[in-house]
């Protein structure tokens, strides 16, 4: 296998590339997560804002953290052989940021996971909460057993910085990363693979349907950059393990790639109203109910909606809400104002008036245009059979 690191490349160069790929995907989530908030404050309130959303701002946060470490921490070291490095305090400094970014790129990508599995768990039917219940476990158990691999990784725990330290007792780096990056790769496949089989089976054209599919699947660039990731460390010569200042300067790269893309990715189903800002709607403007399911229904459960009598009310944590609720991806976060009004006329029967005015014909009524309220009066037939 052709070793990834150039070692050709100059100290200069490297500072270079690295700026861009650091600067370039934290501008990114600095401008993607305040979006998500956003798209999920503007319908409803902060009562919108769920678990998934504060997880992201959680990961936020400490990728914030570790872009710091990382780019400003480890500056006059992460590059040069160590060497030519003449200080000992500055050797210290950098193994202090190195064990500190271990510990925030491991709880980073760990709040990244959880935000995208309570995302999940919202839309997901409740069978497949089964499986979230089971990732999720595995999740929290990965990044426990990793941080106490990194947090005491020497006996004593100063000697994983502190050069001057004799005696003491590691673990070896290697077998840290490669028993923690292992994990991390199949949880970020499960994980990308999870929503697919509900994609298909949605009632969508198969151009839709590809679009949101390719939509969770970039999470399989998270997994291919955890992998590269590992590659870069296990090409590391076991001679040269002792020249952490050079040979770390590619995982850095690489792990920053991770958290702050990672981060990026989980918040992209949530922008349905930035797309239709670009013009882009249409491609996520799409029922999921299938017919069959509305026509095997009774004419006493048939629901009428928006002047249609094909629609039928949306299940709370059903399959068909999967991606109806993305953010406001459905009929009933597109109008202004919806109001039901529910009426007993006796023990058997509940007839419920719906009225909805939207947003347009109150403008055309201000404008001294044609103003059209619609009014819908619907008789639900509740009498159980007798016993």
């Amino acid at each position: 296998m052709a070793p990834i690191i150039d070692p050709q490349e100059s100290l200069m160069a490297f500072r270079q590339r690295l700026d861009g790929v650091a600067i370039f995907t934290y501008i990114l989530i600095m401008l993607l997560v305040p979006l998500k908030i956003w798209c999920r404050y503007r319908h409803r309130g902060w009562r919108n804002v769920q678990w998934d959303d504060y997880m992201s701002i959680v990961a936020l946060a400490l990728a914030n953290g570790f872009f710091y470490v990382c780019i400003i921490g480890m500056r006059d070291s992460l590059g040069l052989h160590i060497y030519e490095i003449e200080n000992p305090l500055q050797i210290i400094a950098f193994l202090k940021n190195i064990y500190v970014g271990n510990i925030l790129y491991t709880l980073c990508i760990t709040s990244v996971k959880l935000s995208v599995l309570a995302f999940y768990w919202r839309l997901f039917e409740i069978k497949a909460r089964i499986t979230i219940y089971i990732v999720t476990a595995a999740a929290i158990a990965w990044c426990t057993s990793i941080l106490l691999c990194v947090i005491f990784n020497c006996i004593p725990v100063q000697a994983a910085w502190d050069v001057t330290i004799t005696g003491a007792k590691c673990i070896s780096i290697r077998a840290i990363y490669l028993g923690g990056s292992v994990p991390n790769v199949c949880l970020d496949l499960v994980i990308v693979l999870m929503p697919l089989p509900h994609v298909w089976r949605l009632h969508a054209p198969l151009a839709q349907r590809i679009v949101l599919a390719g939509m969770f699947a970039l999470g399989t660039f998270i997994a291919v950059v955890s992998l590269v990731r590992l590659i870069i460390f296990l090409q590391i010569p076991i001679a040269t393990q002792g020249d952490v200042t050079y040979n770390f300067r590619e995982i850095i790269v690489w792990s920053i790639v991770e958290v702050n893309i990672g981060l990026a990715c989980a918040c992209l189903p949530s922008l349905k109203p930035v797309f239709q800002a670009v013009g882009l709607s249409k491609l996520f403007s799409f029922s999921s109910s299938r017919p069959s399911d509305v026509e095997s229904q009774g004419p006493a459960h048939q629901f009428a909606s928006g002047g249609s009598s094909g629609s039928r009310p949306r299940k709370k944590g059903a399959t068909g809400g999967l991606f109806s609720t993305l953010a406001g991806i459905s009929r009933m976060d597109d109008e202004e104002e919806t109001k039901f009004v529910t009426e007993d006329l006796g023990k058997n029967n509940v007839d419920i008036e719906l009225a909805r005015v939207s947003e347009d014909s109150e403008q055309r009524n201000a404008a001294g245009g044609i103003n059209v309220q619609k009014n819908w009066s619907v008789l639900v037939d509740e009498r159980k059979p007798a016993r």
